[in-house]
């Protein structure tokens, strides 16, 4: 017997170590995939935003793009303007809806701060463009950013629930680590976009403040069942930026799957018409026709230079009439299949749930019971609005934050019916992320080339026709049934 040599020893424990390692890393990975530790990963990544966010701010400098010509429309109405055709900056006529100049005017009003109360409008618009001004506003939108991240996160945390939930059931035991994280990447990904940080708290754009607005109401649709105030906060995001109207078809037949009846749905028709009414008053007891040609601007053309999506046709062609007319058909025609998808499958579902209350003798009427499901009211929503995506006209770069924090949801619902297969899971994950960096990918080359638009329009196709393909998700969330057996 000989004593084993130093070099021996080192071999001997760097081997040791490996499975060591792996065995920490195992345990790590199973007993943070409880529930328990879900608040505490959402909590982990909102702080994390919140220093690159505030890392973004100190070191990166702003750049001007639209802040002053919104300081010039807002002047402009401030000085009792009310004619839209008349309110301008340096972009041009002004073409958002009233909403917009009434935050914007509270933003202008922080901007500006006490000393600038007394001043002259000439005065208060060059204080509120000013080099000062600029950071103390970059703080109120990375304030909208990590309140944007926080419901984003409250939507994709209530999802994972339902799936932990419905594993639960279908299999009887707790849902397996994969699963979990396989979720959990999915909410880290909707904090990782170097674009969308840019978009907030670099650019200042409207679209972001809308942005949040829609995701507090779809908040309010999918996890507090609150219909009337979902749609009041709607129309307020609607006000400040018209593209939220792309979401608008998703929630119509929420509304009347819902409601179950034309009268209730007019109800919170009429809540997202009544927003929309006392917002543009000042304007429409005036000017009517101005406001409602500007401020929802259908037939605006954008220039090819700034287009995003569409750089490698012809310039003729994407200004043409005809193709804008291609582009429309297309885009109802899709919103029209998937409508019948939609229908056929909630008779479906309906029917099954009825026939299983039956079966177990606890039928309660699911008529009178139905709450729509969170993923179901997140992927509708999200569909409805990334059909307008996919065959929009022009994208431009601060379009992204439209529909980047739905991407992962909707790929992981496309390729993700609760399976146990980790092959499948893991396989799933890597190609769902390579296309949605494909689009970020795209949004991230200035400017955009023939190459970076066809690898965007890739990426859409791809998951499109998965959108086509999938099954839609599981639509009724059914209280009646234990409280039905109940009463029993």
């Amino acid at each position: 017997f000989t004593a084993p040599n130093q070099k021996q020893m080192s071999v001997a424990d760097s081997s040791g170590s490996i499975p060591h390692t792996l065995s920490l890393f195992n345990k790590f990975y199973h007993e943070f995939s409880r529930p328990r530790y879900d608040i505490a990963f959402v909590l982990l990544l909102l702080c994390s935003e919140a220093i690159l966010t505030s890392f973004i701010v100190h070191k990166i400098p702003y750049t001007e793009i639209d802040w002053v010509a919104y300081m010039q429309e807002v002047t402009t109405y401030q000085e009792g303007e009310r004619n839209y055709i008349n309110i301008r900056g340096d972009t041009g006529p002004l073409v958002y809806p009233a909403g917009f100049l009434y935050l914007y005017g509270w933003l202008k009003s922080l901007a500006i701060g006490n000393q600038g109360e007394n001043s002259s409008s000439t005065e208060k618009l060059v204080r509120s463009i000013s080099s000062e001004a600029i950071p103390r506003i970059q703080w109120v939108f990375v304030a909208f950013y990590l309140l944007n991240c926080t419901v984003v996160l409250g939507l994709y945390q209530s999802v994972l629930r339902r799936v932990r939930h419905k594993w639960h059931l279908q299999h009887d035991q707790s849902t397996p680590a994969l699963v979990v994280w396989y979720w959990r990447v999915a909410m880290g990904i909707t904090c990782l976009s170097k674009r969308i940080h840019s978009i907030f708290v670099l650019r200042l754009f409207n679209d972001a403040p809308a942005m949040v607005l829609l995701y507090i109401s779809m908040y309010l649709f999918a996890c507090c069942d609150s219909w009337s105030l979902g749609c009041l906060v709607f129309s307020l995001a609607v006000s400040i930026k018209m593209n939220v109207l792309l979401f608008a078809p998703g929630l119509l037949l929420l509304l009347l799957q819902k409601n179950r009846s034309i009268w209730g749905t007019l109800w919170h028709l009429s809540i997202c018409a009544a927003v929309q009414l006392i917002l543009g008053w000042p304007f429409l007891s005036k000017y009517p026709v101005s406001y409602l040609r500007k401020a929802f601007e259908l037939d605006r053309v954008f220039f090819f230079k700034w287009t995003v999506n569409w750089k490698f046709i012809p310039e003729q062609v994407f200004i043409s009439k005809p193709w804008a007319l291609l582009l429309l058909v297309c885009h109802l025609g899709v919103l029209a299949f998937l409508a019948k998808k939609w229908q056929r499958a909630s008779i479906m579902q309906k029917a099954t749930t009825m026939t299983r209350e039956w079966m177990q003798n606890t039928y309660v009427g699911t008529c009178n019971k139905l709450k729509l499901s969170p993923e179901y009211v997140m992927f509708t929503m999200f569909v409805s609005n990334f059909v307008g995506i996919a065959f929009a006209r022009t994208l431009h770069y601060q379009f992204y934050c439209w529909y980047f924090h739905s991407l992962p949801m909707m790929h992981w619902i496309t390729t993700m019916k609760y399976s146990s297969d980790s092959t499948v899971l893991r396989v799933a994950l890597i190609l769902n992320t390579v296309f949605i960096l494909a689009v970020e990918y795209a949004f991230n080359v200035y400017p955009a080339t023939k190459f970076s638009s066809a690898m965007l329009q890739i990426s859409h196709a791809f998951l499109l026709l998965r959108i086509l393909q999938s099954d839609v998700p599981t639509m009724i969330v059914h209280d009646g049934i234990t409280k039905g057996a109940k009463k029993r």
